[in-house]
C-alpha cells in the first residue's frame, strides 16, 4: 500500500515537473505581464471598458466591447486588402504568425493564461484567437488615430479616456511582439495577391503609438529615448513603452554618496511630512526649469518639487507605473536602476500623511488637486506606497533624505520657522508684533533713563 502512494506521488510530481519542462518554461525572456498582489486596491488595476490579454476577458462589464473588436479586426482585413481573397490571404498570415509566436507569448505571462477568470481551460487556438482579436484591436485603433478615422463610440465623453487608461495597466497587455508581427503581415508589401495599398500609413508602429501618447500627455518624448524605442524588440507591451518613453531619469540627479559600509552613513529610511518639516523651517516651491516630475531638489531648507496634478487618470497611471518597475528590478550592481518613479511615489507618501500635509504642498503650488478633498489626495498616495518597495541606502532621492535629515535636526530653523508661525503668519500679526515690539522697546528705553536717573543722577 505504501509503495502504490508512493508510486503515485512520483507520477504525480513527474507529471508536474513535465509542465515545467515544455518549450514556453523554458524560454529565457522572462515573465513581462503580471497580477498584482491581492492586497491593492482593484480598481486601478482592472481595466473598465476593455480586456487586451487572458487576465481579465471574461469580466462581464468589458463583455459590451468584444463587439467592437470583432468590428476593429473586420476594419484591418479590410483596409489590408481590397478583395474578398486578400482579406482571406492577410488572416491567414496573421494566424500563422501569431500561432507561431504563441509559446513566447504564454511564457511572457507570470499568471498561467491557460485558465480564464471563467475558471475554462484554454487550448492553444482559443489562446491563438484571443491574441489576434486583441492584438488586431489595439493596432487597429491606433492606425485609425493616425489616419484620422473616428469611431462613434468614442464621441462619448469617457469611453476615449477609459481606453487610454485601460490601455496602461500592467495586467491588461498583450507582448508588444504580437503587435509587431500583426501590424508587420498588415503592411507587408509582397508579391501578387498579398500587395498591399500604398495608401496605408507606413511609418512603424512605435512611432505611431508614441504620437499617440505624446498628443494625450501634452508633452514630447526625450530625444534620447525616442532613439532607444527604435529597438522595438526590447518593448515588452504598451506600458513599457509609455513608461520608456515619459519617465525619465531626473535632469538632475542629486550627488550620490557611497553605500553604507563604503565609508558614507546610512540614509534615513523616511522622512518627516509636510506639516513637520514646514515647523522645522522647511518652505516647499514648484520647481521651475523642468517638466520632469522627478527632478525634485532640497537646498538650504528649499523643497523643490515639480508641480504635479493629481486626477483619477493619474492615480490609476501612478499606480500601474509604481507596479511596473516593481516587477522590472534591477541588478546586482544598479538594484534601484529604472525604479526613479517608485523613489518619487515613497517620497510623496512620506510628505503626505493626512489632509493637512496636501493643503501645505497646493498652498506651495506644488500640488494641484482635483480629486473630491484633500482627504481622497491624502488617500492616494497612502496606497502608493502599498506595493512599492525601493533599496534606502540606494535609491536616486537617498541624498535628498539625508540633507532634509540633517537640515531638520538644526535648530535656529526650528526656532525661526516657530517665530514665523506664531508672531508673522498674518497682517495682523505683524502689526501687533510691530506694536508689541515698539511698546517693549519704549517701556526698555524709559526703565533704563529711570534707572539713570535715581542711581547715577545722570540726567540731573
Amino acid at each position: 500500500m505504501t509503495a502504490r502512494q508512493e508510486d503515485t506521488v512520483r507520477v504525480n510530481i513527474e507529471t508536474m515537473l513535465e509542465h515545467l519542462t515544455t518549450p514556453a518554461a523554458r524560454l529565457g525572456d522572462g515573465y513581462s505581464i503580471y497580477r498584482v498582489p491581492a492586497n491593492v486596491d482593484r480598481k486601478h488595476y482592472e481595466p473598465r471598458l476593455v480586456s487586451v490579454g487572458p487576465y481579465h476577458r471574461s469580466k462581464h462589464h468589458l463583455s459590451a466591447m468584444e463587439d467592437r473588436k470583432r468590428l476593429y479586426l473586420l476594419r484591418f482585413l479590410d483596409d489590408g486588402g481590397e478583395s474578398g481573397h486578400r482579406r482571406g490571404l492577410l488572416l491567414q498570415d496573421c494566424i500563422d504568425r501569431v500561432r507561431e509566436l504563441e509559446p513566447r507569448a504564454r511564457a511572457c505571462y507570470f499568471e498561467s493564461p491557460a485558465t480564464g477568470d471563467d475558471g475554462e481551460d484554454d487550448d492553444g487556438d482559443m489562446f491563438v484567437e484571443m491574441l489576434l482579436l486583441d492584438g488586431c484591436f489595439v493596432v487597429q485603433f491606433f492606425i485609425q488615430w493616425f489616419s484620422g478615422v473616428a469611431d462613434p463610440i468614442f464621441n462619448v465623453g469617457w469611453n476615449l479616456p477609459l481606453l487610454h487608461t485601460d490601455l496602461l495597466m500592467l495586467e491588461n497587455q498583450i507582448p508588444y511582439f504580437i503587435l509587431l508581427a500583426l501590424y508587420d503581415a498588415y503592411t507587408h508589401d509582397g508579391d501578387g495577391d498579398l500587395d498591399r495599398p500604398a495608401r496605408r500609413p507606413k511609418p512603424s508602429l512605435t512611432s505611431i503609438i508614441t504620437a499617440y501618447f505624446s498628443q494625450k500627455e501634452g508633452r514630447q518624448p526625450a530625444a534620447t529615448e525616442t532613439a532607444q524605442l527604435q529597438e522595438e524588440d526590447d518593448i515588452d507591451h504598451l506600458l513599457h513603452l509609455y513608461h520608456s518613453t515619459f519617465v525619465k531619469p531626473p535632469d538632475h540627479l542629486p550627488a550620490r554618496r557611497h553605500r553604507h559600509g563604503g565609508g558614507g552613513s546610512r540614509p534615513p529610511r523616511t522622512i518627516r511630512c509636510a506639516k513637520e518639516l514646514a515647523m522645522h523651517g522647511v518652505r516647499f516651491v514648484p520647481k521651475v526649469g523642468t517638466s520632469n516630475i522627478l527632478d525634485v531638489a532640497f537646498h538650504h531648507g528649499v523643497f523643490e518639487i515639480p508641480r504635479v496634478a493629481v486626477d483619477d487618470s493619474t492615480c490609476t497611471r501612478f499606480m500601474n507605473l509604481a507596479a511596473f518597475e516593481q516587477c522590472r528590478g534591477g541588478d546586482a550592481e544598479t538594484p534601484a536602476a529604472g525604479k526613479h518613479l517608485t523613489s518619487y511615489v515613497v517620497l510623496m507618501d512620506y510628505l503626505i500623511n493626512t489632509a493637512e500635509d496636501v493643503v501645505i504642498l497646493e498652498r506651495a503650488d506644488v500640488m494641484e488637486n482635483n480629486l473630491a478633498n484633500e482627504e481622497a489626495a491624502a488617500a492616494f498616495f497612502n496606497q502608493l506606497r502599498v506595493c512599492s518597495y525601493i533599496d534606502y541606502d540606494d535609491h536616486y532621492l537617498a541624498p535628498v533624505y539625508r540633507d532634509v535629515d540633517a537640515f531638520c535636526r538644526r535648530k535656529w530653523p526650528k526656532y525661526k520657522a516657530k517665530f514665523r508661525r506664531d508672531y508673522l503668519n498674518s497682517p495682523w500679526a505683524i502689526v501687533g508684533f510691530c506694536f508689541a515690539t515698539t511698546f517693549a522697546v519704549v517701556t526698555f528705553f524709559n526703565t533704563i533713563v529711570n534707572i539713570l536717573k535715581t542711581f547715577f543722577h545722570v540726567l540731573h
